[in-house]
């Protein structure tokens, strides 16, 4: 099998997987109205609460708020676990794969460790994790 039959076949089972999700949504849809205003609001919800928390993200990045807690939810933003160096030169041998890329797991153990980033490497963003309380 050629690199194009492997990616229409990837592509043939996830168009079939959502086909078969939205025909299950579509017929619990007429069996119950509820269901369907359910299925319509989430859809969009879903789209809206992505965009919140986006900005709630955001906002926190561009504030400096590291933690946020309320008495249901705690936020926090660590970093992503991608990481870039502007001059690899000056990066710590250990933290660099052999070619003298940084290696993101070297340097998120090292955050880990020491609380910091090492000299030299900076965080490419930050994600956003949610716990409620």
């Amino acid at each position: 099998m050629n690199n194009e039959e492997a990616l229409e076949r990837l592509i043939e089972t996830a168009v079939s997987r959502e086909k078969a999700l939205k025909v299950m949504g579509d017929e619990l849809a007429l069996q119950n109205k509820q269901f369907a205003d359910y299925l319509h609001a989430k859809q969009h919800a879903d789209e809206e609460l992505k965009t919140l928390w986006e900005m709630v993200k955001d906002y926190m990045v561009e504030n400096n708020i590291k933690e946020h807690s309320t008495d249901y939810i705690k936020l926090s933003l660590t970093p992503s676990g991608k990481y870039k160096a502007e001059n690899i030169a000056e990066v710590d041998d250990e933290l660099c794969d052999i070619k003298k890329v940084l290696n993101n797991k070297k340097v998120k153990a090292y955050v880990e460790i020491n609380g910091e980033l090492p000299e030299g490497v900076e965080s490419t963003g930050f994600v956003l994790r949610k716990k409620l309380l």
